[in-house]
């Protein structure tokens, strides 16, 4: 434990079931912080290899691309890959394609072996990545330029850009709209990304929320999620992009994550300290609590078989690992 980090007691947080599950009562149980072993400083985009039980983890000023086991939480390696900012995961094809800022490239690491079989130049750095399951495409956004690349693995090489505003941010697939959604920072937009034309159908404005950063879906509600940078969390209609809710959100709100089958979204913010709770409703969505983390932390990831919630952070001198369990796990 370190100074920036929270007591147990202090985590611990009780919850309401979501919407549509019955009323019971949901605790938010800590565990101990786990030193990442030989690594230090911050981190950027994580999240999780469902069919190979890991997390996955950009530790950007660390230069690796870290994998955890997800069941323990034990570390299996820590990737040189480079400055990681997001990553693309290819679970059937058993391909993390990860994309690096300082170095410009995006490399592709064996899901099996975790050794590096190849990497693609870039025009410029890269931040979020996305695997589109259903082309087999990686997409690459320019981080703070106009440019989302579009790049065949096995071909190893770029094959589209698709222009698009200034500072994007997050990507997420929405597998039954074959559609790819994109925070965009500068305009204040979510862009909507046909993957067959490589082309932007539509801009959705997120106001009240500008300067959007963390983006979540719920599939089966049909529900965006998007944190805006003036504190602003918007739920949109990702059939159309029309403003369903809004609610405050904490200052310095990044990556954030949704539990589609408990209905929570979890929000961690860098400057406030604090992992804040949301519960999808049949309106929109309403707050669900909060509870201390270490400050600096903003990235978060969800466990959809365990619901267990991770964060990573670091100090000056460490980084860190935790998991969170929500409990009982209730079922819809």
């Amino acid at each position: 434990m370190t100074p920036n980090t929270p007591s147990i007691a202090a985590l611990i947080l009780v919850l309401i079931a979501p919407w549509p599950c019955r009323a019971e009562a949901i605790v938010l149980n800590p565990e101990e912080p786990i030193v990442i072993k030989d690594a230090k400083a911050g981190f950027d985009f994580i999240q999780v290899d469902t069919l190979a039980r890991r997390l996955l983890a950009n530790h950007t000023r660390n230069g690796t691309f870290d994998v955890f086991d997800l069941d323990s939480g034990a570390l299996i390696k820590l990737c040189p890959v480079g400055a990681a900012q997001g990553v693309a995961v290819d679970e059937k094809g058993g391909k993390y394609y990860v994309g690096v800022s300082k170095e410009k490239k995006l490399v592709t690491i064996d899901a099996k072996t975790l050794e590096k079989t190849g990497e693609v130049t870039l025009p410029g750095p890269a931040d979020d990545a996305l695997f589109d399951p259903t082309n087999g495409l990686v997409y690459v956004c320019h981080d703070d330029g106009k440019d989302l690349w579009v790049i065949d693995p096995s071909a190893g090489k770029i094959i589209a850009s698709v222009e698009i505003g200034e500072a994007p941010e997050v990507l997420v697939y929405d597998a039954g709209a074959d559609r790819i959604y994109q925070n965009i920072k500068s305009s204040s937009v979510v862009s909507v990304i046909n993957p067959a034309t490589n082309k932007v159908e539509q801009d959705w404005a997120v106001s009240p929320a500008t300067g959007p950063h963390g983006l979540a879906l719920d599939g089966a509600t049909h529900r965006l999620f998007v944190a805006g940078a003036n504190g602003r969390l918007v739920v949109l209609d990702s059939s159309n992009g029309k403003l369903v809710a809004d609610i405050g959100l904490p200052p310095g709100v990044d990556q954030i994550a949704i539990d589609p089958e408990l209905k929570l979204i979890y929000c961690p913010s860098s400057k406030q300290g604090t992992l804040t709770v949301y519960r999808e409703t049949e309106a929109g969505v309403e707050s669900a609590g909060e509870v201390a983390i270490a400050k600096g932390c903003h990235s978060v990831a969800v466990d959809p078989k365990t619901h267990a919630v991770w964060i990573v952070y670091a100090d000056t001198k460490q980084a860190f690992l935790q998991r969170l369990v929500p409990t009982p796990h209730l079922k819809p």
